[in-house]
């Protein structure tokens, strides 16, 4: 019996010695993982959008270390905002300054807009409100009853506010329409009722069309509202119009990675090209030249005309990104739970003819 004891303590012991180890193992394994995740980090990449230019990217600047929940950048790309938990900051994209702190939100903000001409911003929140806020004076202009919203964008012309959600319509704060709001007023003008919940939303740049979708992804004509496409885009993750207005452009996980970001033509709503990658967030320069798609920690650059891939700039060690352009179509800002930061353009390159 003493002998059967011993051995069974000896089992515990190696047993116990053998997860220490394992455990060891891990941490360290994770430590040199994280090591060279942020020695990529560090890196400055260069990418060549076209034959005579080339982009280089300085190392991040951090803005804000707070998980990133939503941000928007102006139409002209000078100005950025971002959501961390109930507080909207507004930059200054090219100094990196902070020019406002907007509070008033009693919850999690789930997504900003700017208005095309750049003075007026709204945000949407799990408090069930959208609020419109004056960014010269940094005051409220009006608050929302909206129900929880997740989804916004303003038309082109500036006069009306979209806004859906992601909730399922058995939810209680649901509100599975998408709202069109009147700005002047205030008041819901025109409603839609798709089939499924609002992932994303989006108008095109030229007025003429408005998409959202879930599983599919559906283009209405408007302000008509007429029904025109269903577009097997996969479970959508993000999508946006090409500057042109004759191209969109949707993101998802595909299938295994692969087919995630898909390209339709609107004049046809066939699809004209595919990818084979996952779209999490997409995002166009404000020339329209240059495309960004997320995947996990990673933001891919793609030159829009032909498509074709130039790069990648690590994000993000652990988390998804949210994805956006400055004004000069190259500076690129990044939002994650790891907090908000920039790439500057470092220079560009001429090559010698």
């Amino acid at each position: 019996m003493q002998r059967m004891g011993q051995k069974r303590i000896w089992q515990v012991v190696g047993l116990s010695v053998a997860t220490s180890v394992l455990v060891a193992l891990v941490v360290v394994g994770y430590s040199l993982i994280k090591h060279a995740i942020a020695q990529q980090t560090a890196q400055s990449p260069c990418l060549k959008p076209f034959a005579t230019t080339q982009i280089c990217y300085q190392d991040p600047i951090t803005l804000n270390q707070q998980p990133i929940s939503a941000i928007a950048t102006s139409t002209d790309g000078k100005y950025l905002a971002s959501a961390s938990g109930m507080v909207i900051e507004v930059w200054d994209i090219s100094t990196g300054d902070q020019r406002r702190s907007l509070t008033g939100h009693t919850n999690w903000i789930t997504a900003l807009a700017f208005h095309p001409q750049g003075n007026t911003l709204a945000s949407s929140s799990l408090d069930g409100t959208i609020k419109l806020w004056n960014l010269t004076n940094g005051t409220a202009i009006a608050t929302l009853k909206s129900g929880i919203v997740t989804s916004l964008a303003f038309s082109p012309d500036g006069k009306l506010l979209a806004s859906g959600s992601r909730l399922a319509p058995h939810h209680s704060q649901a509100t599975n329409p998408i709202q069109f709001w009147d700005v002047a007023t205030q008041k819901i003008t025109l409603t839609l009722k798709p089939k499924e919940p609002t992932i994303a939303l989006a108008f095109s740049p030229d007025g003429r069309w408005v998409a959202a979708g879930d599983r599919t992804t559906q283009v209405w004509a408007f302000p008509s509202l007429a029904p025109r496409y269903t577009l097997d885009s996969g479970e959508l993750n993000d999508l946006l119009f090409s500057t042109e207005s004759d191209l969109l452009i949707t993101g998802s996980n595909g299938i295994q990675g692969e087919d995630g970001i898909k390209v339709w033509a609107m004049s046809t709503g066939r699809l004209v090209q595919k990818l084979d990658t996952v779209g999490n967030d997409l995002a166009l320069s404000p020339n329209g030249q240059l495309l960004l798609t997320t995947y996990g920690g990673l933001v891919n650059v793609w030159r829009m005309r032909p498509l074709r891939y130039l790069g990648g700039l690590r994000g993000s060690v652990y988390s998804a990104l949210f994805a956006k352009f400055g004004a000069d179509s190259r500076s690129v800002i990044l939002g994650s739970s790891d907090g908000l930061t920039l790439r500057r353009a470092q220079r560009l390159q001429q090559e010698q003819k």
